[in-house]
């Protein structure tokens, strides 16, 4: 497998399962500027959506969407923790997923697009927080050690990457503890550790 990154981007969640599920993959980033690969390809011609991140699963076979990938990787689990293979347990997974994607990852791109005026600004910080505060409310509520069960699986993951972004719009998690406190137990596991240098976002 191959996977088409940007680093620091939302494919770094996929960066993150592939590591967990231990296979052997390769990496090519991406320049989402100007859509040209490391290697010099056209990244249109791999996903005309020319966002990241594209799975290659074999040559020519390409997924895209972080909501399809990672689910997709996640099943791949030796061990068959990190997704269940079906009933509600799958359904809350892939209902967080939904969450983060269309909401939480929508709110924090609004930062990356043209630039904002103050109000547009803190309308967009106040959309942010009101997000995190219904993510953090919940992981208060449940007795589990991640978002969906006591298993680290992609929702951690997705979840881990889009808060990273606050580091980049000078915004404040720490009103968050619960996010704070899961964000802290993903980032000390070893494939999360791996994905960061490897993208040259830690030392």
């Amino acid at each position: 497998m191959k996977l088409y990154y940007s680093p620091g981007a939302c494919s770094l969640a996929s960066h993150i399962i592939l590591n967990e599920i231990n296979v052997d993959f390769d990496l090519e980033r991406v320049n989402t500027k100007t859509h040209i690969t490391e290697k010099g390809t056209d990244y249109y011609t791999i996903n005309p959506k020319g966002y990241v991140p594209a799975l290659e699963i074999n040559p020519g076979l390409i997924l895209t969407e972080n909501v399809a990938i990672l689910p997709f990787l996640a099943q791949h689990d030796p061990k068959q923790d990190l997704i269940p293979p079906s009933g509600l347990g799958r359904a809350k997974v892939l209902e967080w997923l939904g969450y983060l994607n269309s909401e939480l990852h929508d709110a924090y791109a609004v930062f990356f697009g043209a630039t904002l005026d103050d109000e547009a600004k803190q309308k967009a910080y106040a959309e942010i927080d009101r997000l995190l505060k219904y993510i953090d409310d919940t992981i208060a509520k449940s007795d589990n050690e991640y978002l969906v069960d006591d298993n680290f699986g992609p929702a951690d993951a997705y979840l881990f990457v889009i808060t990273n972004w606050s580091n980049l719009i000078h915004h404040d998690l720490t009103p968050y503890q619960n996010v704070v406190a899961l964000r802290n137990k993903v980032a000390a596991r070893q494939s999360v550790q791996i994905a960061m240098r490897d993208e040259g976002l830690i030392p």
